[in-house]
Parts: C-alpha cells; structure tokens; sequence
C-alpha cells in the first residue's frame, strides 16, 4: 500500500457525499484491497460509515448524522456477535485439537 496515501483525507463529510470504493481506487491509486486495508485502519481513530445503501463511505457530520453513526454501530456490533456465535463449534474443536497436540 502507498505510505503516502491517507484514505481518510478522501472520504468526504456528510452521507450526500458519500464514495465509493471503485471512485477511492481511482482517486488513490490503490488497489480494491488497498483500500479496504486503509479503512479498516483509519476506522481505529477515524468514524467512518458506509450504510447498506451501496452508496458508499463518508464520514458524518458531527450532531447532524448521529443517528446514522448509532445504526451503523448496532449493525456492525450484530454481525460481530452472529459471526462469534458461528464460530462456537470451530472454537471448541480447535480447543480440543490444541490439548490433544499438548499431551
């Protein structure tokens, strides 16, 4: 990934302006995965939203789409749960594999 490029720098305020991937690959010059590394990153200091409305990212603004920074957090800290939910057969077993492979 480019060092130089900071995602968020190109990801405007306001859901209006939202962007998307395919139109931050062409401003950055990054590649599709590139661009998906950098979000992931930027969102550790950065509130950045994409809505399940495929319009893209953007970030909000600040007491005038705190509505949509809730939603965007319920959805997400559901799938989080669903996808840890899935995971409770595989963690058993790998836990099983990790103490036959120790003994």
């Amino acid at each position: 990934m480019k060092e130089s490029i900071k995602i968020v720098d190109y990801i405007p305020f306001g859901k209006e302006n939202a962007i998307s991937r395919q139109q931050l690959e062409r401003v950055t010059g990054l590649s599709d995965r590139d661009v998906r590394e950098a979000i992931s990153l930027a969102r550790r200091n950065t509130v950045i939203l994409n809505l399940s409305n495929g319009k893209g990212y953007f970030q909000p603004i600040q007491g005038e789409e705190d509505d949509l920074v809730v939603k965007y957090f319920k959805q997400e800290d559901s799938r989080l749960k669903r996808i840890g939910w899935s995971l409770l057969a595989t963690r058993r077993r790998v836990k099983e594999i990790q103490n036959e492979s120790s003994v």
